[in-house]
């Protein structure tokens, strides 16, 4: 077939390509992730974390690794002396005395030193930092087994590049600030983004130089990243097809040899996109652009240099390529440009673009079925995503640590100002990570020699796998304000439900899984149909909300310690009971305003909670609603209140035919975690 065949099997392979390497939703999701969880999670910490290569670019080809920028917060380098600021004097302030394009050694200036065998001394009496010492002192300090190649620290899957942050734009960059482009790419806005990030000092030097083990690199991997996600979504496919095509038909093949690595991939979009690629790459000109990237890397390798994006004298090609490895690589180069199409079916990544493959869909007229409406690929994007983010993150977290990025991940939520995007993100990762505290303190339970500290860790590790496996996102916050509750944090529990109540919003439908999403949507109508009016009281608005019901469980260490008793008695299938999530919501916020003598906030409270038994949406005949609400009344000395809700109570408890067997009032009465408030005042 040829590469200029039917436009239907472009079109296929276009959009066959989202399914492949991901939809633009699901990209910028990913990116917002990543970004995210380095961003809030390493908050006060001695270091700075960036996420960088393709890991960075939300690239999911070739993911064997992590590239992560370790940024020292105590260091800082200028770029020039005149960049100085006293205000600078609290970290160690190096001057870069730049020796060729893109290389700098590092001198001594001010502040704190980090490590007096890091230091040589040169013939001008200045001390200088060494980068293969510094390397060496890092892997050190790294936790597990780590090994150095250079610039990185390397743990496991990760490439954790130390960095320290340049002061002022490099001046051997500066070209790259005013030169003239053909393409109105990168734009004005993502350049001032990229000048303002800087660039930073990674410690690697010169192969071919004496002085290699003393220099330190520019490197401009957080601008690097900026301008790949600044792409249009139809330039990101093409640089994710180049590298699969470079990586799988030229680089591996035998003979050919590694002198192109990923970064002179990255280097040939970016040229490509500031002055020779169309303004808009499509399934129509694809092939046409992969073949000028090609003609461009042709002719690169011909002479035998490749200028860096950033500072073009700097050639990428350091060791210079072999006569008979040129041969191979050109000739290569040219069997790929003949038949770029076929070349890409047979790449072992794209292997489900078969040239017969295309053929027969397109035959059958079956292109059509990868075209998905725009809202429903978003949420499925979404679902899948939100389903696995943050997935191998937390295996390795220590209980420090763990700790800290929970309290992290709770101011966050508390003072930043987060799109929605980050507010979802925020809620998966602090699930996720209370649950790997709840592992942690189990197995620091298990290993404690004290039964009082093995059985406060014990119930604390279940409180945090309780929050930790609750997906749903009214559940996991309920949760999370029973903790503290039961801790006594009365006000952090009431700040809690205050954010639940305000992520309540008309419509709003919460599911625990995808499979349930068709089903929700004729409910979704229907509340829009009842819910006309935007005047509507809120409380109102609130009740027509489909919000999933908080599960409360028969393990959990929060029961009264004599319904655990009687809950034995019962089989373990029936041993689970449900509690509507508002009914529940407001039934604590009662309780929270008892403690705190708040007669007014009580009673507007206990008002809703009636309001809210009378809707069957929310209220489906519970008997613990009826009972929780009885409870309200009785505490305020309603009692004839009290008594018509615990009727209610029992008449629905005649629905449940293993209660018949052993009926028990308190059980009606008080089935809910939370019962501190009624043992503080047992006495009444």
């Amino acid at each position: 077939m040829s590469e200029n065949g039917p436009s239907s099997t472009q079109a296929y392979f276009w959009r066959g390509c989202d399914h492949l390497m991901g939809f633009r939703e699901f990209i910028d999701i990913s990116r917002s992730e990543t970004h995210t969880w380095l961003e809030i999670s390493n908050r006060d910490g001695m270091f700075e974390w960036k996420a960088i290569g393709s890991f960075g670019d939300g690239m999911l080809f070739h993911k064997d690794y992590f590239d992560r920028l370790v940024i020292f917060r105590n260091m800082c380098v200028l770029s020039d002396e005149t960049v100085w600021n006293p205000s600078e004097e609290n970290r160690m302030v190096l001057l870069a005395e730049f020796i060729s394009p893109g290389y700098c050694m590092r001198r001594y200036i001010a502040g704190s030193v980090f490590s007096e065998d890091l230091y040589c001394l040169a013939e001008d009496s200045h001390a200088y930092i060494s980068s293969s010492k510094f390397l060496d002192k890092c892997v050190n300090f790294s936790s597990g087994y780590s090994f150095s190649s250079a610039p990185a620290v390397v743990t496991g899957r990760k490439n954790n590049i130390c960095a320290v942050p340049v002061l002022g734009w490099p001046p051997a960059a500066i070209d790259w600030i005013y030169r003239t482009r053909k393409r109105c790419w990168p734009e004005q806005e993502t350049m001032e983004k990229v000048i303002r990030e800087g660039c930073h000092c990674v410690p690697i030097g010169q192969n071919s130089s004496n002085t290699k083990n003393h220099e330190w690199q520019l490197s401009f991997s957080v601008a690097e990243c900026t301008l790949v996600q600044s792409m249009d979504h139809g330039s990101f496919k093409l640089y994710q097809l180049l590298k699969i095509l470079l990586y799988e038909r030229l680089i591996v093949v035998e003979g050919c040899g590694r002198s192109l690595s990923s970064y002179v991939i990255k280097t040939l979009v970016f040229w490509m996109c500031e002055n020779k690629l169309p303004n808009f790459v499509c399934a129509i000109n694809i092939i046409e652009s992969i073949k000028k990237c090609l003609t461009q890397l042709e002719d690169w390798i011909r002479h035998g240099f490749v200028p860096h994006y950033f500072i073009p004298e700097r050639n990428l090609l350091e060791e210079m390529i072999k006569p008979l490895q040129r041969t191979k690589m050109l000739a290569r180069l040219k069997t790929i440009k003949s038949n770029v199409y076929l070349e890409l079916s047979n790449c072992p990544t794209l292997k489900v673009f078969n040239v017969k493959t295309v053929h027969s869909f397109c035959a059958l007229g079956l292109t059509k079925s990868l075209e998905v409406a725009p809202d429903h690929l978003k949420m499925c994007c979404e679902f899948e995503f939100f389903e696995n983010v943050g997935s191998g993150t937390f295996s390795s977290m220590g209980w420090s640590r763990a700790s800290q990025v929970v309290k992290n991940l709770e101011t966050a939520y508390a003072v930043d100002s987060l799109s929605d995007i980050q507010l979802n993100i925020v809620k998966q990762l602090y699930y996720r990570t209370v649950n790997a505290l709840g592992k942690i303190s189990y197995r620091v339970a298990s290993n404690s020699n004290s039964n009082k500290k093995r059985h406060s860790m014990l119930r604390l590790s279940e409180a945090f796998l309780r929050i930790g496996c609750s997906t749903d996102v009214a559940s996991g916050k309920l949760s999370l304000a029973s903790l503290y509750f039961c801790l006594k944090r009365i006000r952090k529990c009431i700040i809690i439900t205050d954010s639940t109540l305000r992520g309540i919003t008309p419509f709003t439908v919460y599911y625990r899984n995808f499979r349930k999403v068709t089903n929700n949507e004729s409910r979704r109508q229907q509340y829009k149909e009842v819910i006309s009016s935007d005047d509507l009281p809120l409380s109102l608005k609130m009740k027509r909300a489909c919000v999933a019901d908080v599960e409360i469980l028969r393990t959990s260490h929060l029961w009264p310690e004599v319904i655990s008793m009687e809950i034995e008695l019962h089989p373990p299938e029936v041993a689970d009971f449900t509690v509507p999530a508002l009914i529940y919501l407001y039934f604590l916020r009662f309780l929270c305003f008892e403690i705190t003598d708040d007669i007014d906030l009580k009673m507007k409270t206990l008002s809703d909670l009636c309001v809210l038994s009378y809707d069957e949406e929310h209220n489906n005949g519970s008997l613990l609603s009826f009972n929780m609400i009885g409870i309200c009344h009785q505490k305020v000395r309603n009692y004839t209140k009290a008594i018509e809700m615990f009727c209610k109570g029992a008449k629905a408890e005649k629905n449940f035919h293993w209660m018949n067997r052993q009926p028990n009032p308190a059980l009606l009465r008080i089935g809910i975690v939370l019962n501190l408030a009624f043992k503080s005042k047992a006495h009444v």
